[in-house]
């Protein structure tokens, strides 16, 4: 991605991240748990078809989730921070899918987090961290890997933290900032949501 990647602050981005999601980590799961009240899914292509087969399909999906993202980001400079994620038993980072790697080489370690649900089982998740913007390439090719099941556990967010952005194959979850924020995103991209609203 862009080439402010290897001097990303990811002190302070940790810092930003707790203090909007404090103790949870960056993955839908806990989110949805904890911040219900924020939570909103749209599908990404009409009437809720999972995955692309056309081209034409595959820019509809950009184009959602571009909507989405500037609808969220309103008048900020379009920086955003794009978290996405290896997996392993242990605690020790691992090296994340080369498709993923290729999308966001720049990117950086920024935490481990065991989300195991089962006890006396582990899954360590490893986050790496990158900047990014809505105009650069990379990101739609990000995009597009998870939404043709290449890659999962990807968030976008911005440097604040305020929101976050969970892209999935057939659609995404936004945690919005606010409940009035939830609300004016569903109102403005009602074509897109499915048919009962989550977190209501």
């Amino acid at each position: 991605m862009r080439d402010g990647d290897q001097s990303m602050d990811l002190a302070g981005f940790a810092g930003a991240w707790n203090r909007s999601w404090t103790e949870c980590p960056p993955e839908a799961r806990p989110l949805r748990d904890r911040f219900p009240e924020r939570w909103v899914r749209f599908h990404t292509l009409p009437e809720g078809k999972r995955y692309a087969t056309s081209d034409a399909e595959h820019a509809e999906i950009l184009r959602r989730h571009h909507t989405l993202l500037e609808h969220l980001l309103a008048d900020a400079d379009g920086g955003l921070v794009a978290i996405t994620c290896s997996w392993s038993a242990t605690g020790s980072p691992t090296p994340r899918d080369s498709t993923v790697t290729a999308t966001t080489p720049g990117a950086a370690h920024w935490r481990s987090d065991d989300l195991a649900t089962e006890r006396g089982f582990h899954s360590w998740w490893h986050f790496y961290a990158s900047a990014t913007d809505l105009r650069d390439p990379a990101l739609d090719r990000l995009l597009l890997c998870v939404a043709d099941d290449m890659t999962d556990g990807v968030i976008l967010t911005e440097p604040a933290c305020a929101w976050a952005v969970h892209p999935h194959d057939g659609g995404v979850d936004v945690f919005a900032e606010s409940i009035e924020m939830r609300d004016e995103l569903a109102a403005a991209h009602a074509a897109w949501l499915p048919s009962a609203l989550p977190g209501r």
